[in-house]
């Protein structure tokens, strides 16, 4: 297509306000802009302006942070795959193989590598839009002021919310793979889950135990995912509500100490030695089966009961798969709305490594 130059003021690249003040200079469309005004859908300025304010409303909508949305933060990232593809394959493990003694002939020896079973999962669209009126783009050129980029934020933030509830919680119906759920068979509903022992008061509920008992669980459960996987797997981080998190930051050790339960117990273990490994997540909260019910599934409700989660991180053990991340389509008119699609694939979570996560339950 050839490409469509016309004049127009230059733009103050801090305020996106024209430079009215300045001599016009060459322009050039974009080609979904060009269409429009070739078209005659708009004018040669409206298109200029309508294309500089998706350049910077796109630009501020890809680079919103969600620091409350933990998916993307808890999990290594892989985009490959692209576009087109519709399924993803990987292969998830369960244990080393075995050695043994043979006889100097024999033809059948154990396997020594690790065992696995392979798994696909889809991929799917996630797709929404936004739009700006022929009057609002009108007024805003009129009025020097730019067009509300909140339109674009929240369509970004719903595409998000969206990323992040099936990183967590998998979509069972549409075969994607999540951390705590997915659809029948898959590795994440194989993680070892127990309940944590009853205090003195005899129940586990952290709000009936000791301080000492509280670092009592949280020091069983880093061991027993290192005994219990052969030292193969060290656990480095712990997943927890946010009011979890914040009892062991405000309950003190002891009455007689002013070293925090949290402080004390990130001195005194192995595994865990800043306070950023233990990672509050919102969406957590109130998801554990019941301590009587151990293996019932995950609450994405948040209506259950409060646990906690001990993984040993990292892209060999689990990772978030997006073959083709969130993007603006070109912008088109419908009716009297220039309306932006937006979408991206996403493949939910690969679980390659389950022994990698174990779950604790009854804590509340």
């Amino acid at each position: 297509m050839t490409k469509m130059i016309v004049k127009a003021y230059a733009i103050d690249e801090e305020t996106n306000l024209e430079l009215r003040d300045q001599p016009m200079v060459d322009v050039e469309l974009s080609d979904e802009v060009a269409v429009l005004v070739k078209a005659g859908q708009m004018s040669d300025d409206e298109g200029v302006f309508f294309m500089r304010q998706l350049e910077y409303i796109q630009a501020q909508s890809y680079d919103v942070l969600y620091p409350e949305l933990k998916g993307r933060t808890l999990f290594a990232l892989n985009t490959e795959g692209g576009e087109g593809i519709q399924t993803i394959t990987y292969r998830s493990y369960d244990k080393r193989g075995e050695t043994a003694i043979i006889a100097g002939k024999a033809t059948d020896l154990p396997r020594g590598d690790i065992s696995g079973k392979e798994y696909s999962i889809s991929v799917r669209t996630l797709g929404n839009a936004f739009g700006y009126s022929r009057q609002e783009i009108a007024s805003a050129k009129v009025t020097g002021m730019p067009l509300e980029a909140r339109k674009a934020e929240a369509t970004r933030r719903s595409y998000e919310e969206k990323v992040n509830q099936i990183i967590f919680f998998g979509s069972p119906e549409n075969n994607l793979h999540g951390f705590f759920d997915g659809p029948v068979g898959a590795p994440c509903l194989t993680a070892t889950r127990s309940v944590v022992a009853n205090g003195v008061a005899g129940t586990p509920e952290w709000a009936t135990k000791t301080p000492d008992e509280i670092i009592a669980d949280l020091q069983t459960a880093l061991t027993k995912m290192f005994v219990d996987t052969k030292q193969l797997f060290r656990p480095d981080r712990i997943i927890m509500s946010v009011e979890s998190k914040k009892l062991l930051e405000t309950t003190p050790r002891s009455i007689h100490s002013d070293v925090s339960i949290m402080n004390w117990f990130l001195a005194n273990n192995s595994f865990i030695n800043s306070r950023d490994q233990i990672v509050d997540v919102n969406e957590v909260a109130g998801i554990y089966p019941s301590k009587g019910n151990k293996a019932a599934a995950f609450d994405s409700t948040g209506l259950s009961s409060e646990g906690f989660t001990v993984v040993a991180s990292g892209e060999d053990n689990m990772r978030v798969r997006e073959p083709f991340p969130y993007m603006h389509l070109p912008v088109q008119l419908k009716g009297l709305e220039f309306e932006i699609n937006c979408y991206g694939r996403f493949a939910g979570v690969e679980m390659i490594r389950p022994a990698a996560v174990q779950h604790f339950v009854g804590i509340k």
